[in-house]
């Protein structure tokens, strides 16, 4: 037998107990030594989702240990410390022969369509073997680190797409881990300043840890104004939102420079209507990107950040839970105490 936490309904999290899985020829079985809360799992408990039938052991930022292998496998061995992509790419499409198996036709993702990582145990079934990323840890790294690499990665695909080159000015709006993550790479690829904006006060701490160089209170401060100061009136080479707010993403057209980049990484609740003033796009030029989920590649790149501890990874992880007190994980998160919460099944 395993234990397991499953959503059954909306806000509904039950620990259970399952029959041990079993495996055929040509998947993996991981035992869970790490699963990070993800601001989409917090969604799913929520809200729910089209893609998630209940029950479903969600979870989908998990590192673990190959404890089974089936006979047709070659590429991995038994006791193999590993890290897991989240999509499960078909290898077929258009998208997954292009590396972009984030954006496969067939939009299947691991605790959406398979059980998650909220478990004792995850049986990887052969597309994903195939065709998603598992990728080998150093010893030194630890699971808890480890479960970090599918946000990372994600963090490192919106930087790409932002164009963040040595000598930039850029803002980060919200400073929660994905923005902490944001605002420690870019400093680390070279941006001469990072301005960090957020209203949380213990968060506006974690900015300036992480390597902020002007924190700012939208409460307090007009961020445009503030902004322009602090670049001699040109304004930001890149802007990234990495908070769910219509009236943020709108400022960052503001706060960006002519030519400049932003990136739009939070989604938006509850989409109808919403006025972007698109003059911003075109007399400034500006290339305006949105970022979801990351290639193989650059979750490799992701662990080998990780592995080399070229930022510090281990501050972003605040709290860490048994598997039993996953739904306290999950509160944790949505109260926005500390930043990472990790559940070690």
């Amino acid at each position: 037998m395993m234990n397991v936490v499953a959503l059954t309904d909306k806000e509904t999290l039950e620990f259970q107990e399952r029959i041990f899985p079993t495996i055929d020829d040509n998947e993996i079985l991981i035992k869970v030594h790490a699963t990070g809360v993800c601001g989409s799992d917090l969604r799913i408990y929520q809200n729910g989702d089209n893609r998630v039938d209940y029950p479903r052991v969600i979870g989908h930022e998990i590192a673990g240990e190959i404890v089974e292998s089936g006979k047709n496998i070659t590429r991995f061995q038994i006791g193999d410390r590993v890290t897991l992509g989240a999509h499960i790419p078909c290898g077929e499409c258009l998208f997954c022969q292009k590396n972009q198996g984030h954006h496969c036709i067939q939009e299947k993702s691991v605790g959406y369509h398979i059980d998650g990582g909220f478990s004792e145990y995850v049986v990887l079934p052969k597309t994903f073997v195939e065709h998603g990323s598992i990728q080998k840890i150093a010893d030194t790294t630890s699971f808890e680190l480890a479960s970090l690499s599918e946000p990372f990665s994600c963090v490192l695909s919106g930087l790409y797409e932002a164009n963040v080159t040595p000598g930039d000015t850029v803002v980060v709006y919200g400073a929660g881990a994905i923005g902490c993550m944001y605002i420690a790479a870019a400093k680390k690829m070279g941006a001469a300043s990072v301005i960090a904006v957020q209203r949380s006060a213990p968060r506006r701490k974690k900015a300036s840890e992480f390597g902020a160089d002007i924190v700012i209170d939208p409460s307090t401060t007009t961020v445009d104004e503030k902004v322009k100061t602090a670049t001699e009136g040109y304004g930001a080479d890149v802007v990234i939102v990495t908070a769910p707010s219509p009236a943020v993403q709108r400022e960052a057209l503001e706060v960006v420079k002519k030519t400049g980049s932003v990136l739009y990484f939070a989604g938006i609740k509850h989409v109808k209507d919403m006025e972007v003033n698109t003059n911003h796009i075109i007399y400034k030029q500006l290339n305006v990107v949105g970022t979801h989920g990351a290639p193989r590649t650059l979750h490799l790149e992701a662990v080998k950040w990780i592995d080399q501890g070229l930022i510090d990874f281990p501050s972003l992880i605040t709290h860490t839970f048994p598997l039993k007190e996953t739904e306290k994980a999950f509160q944790t998160a949505i109260n926005k105490e500390g930043l990472k919460c990790v559940v070690t099944p």
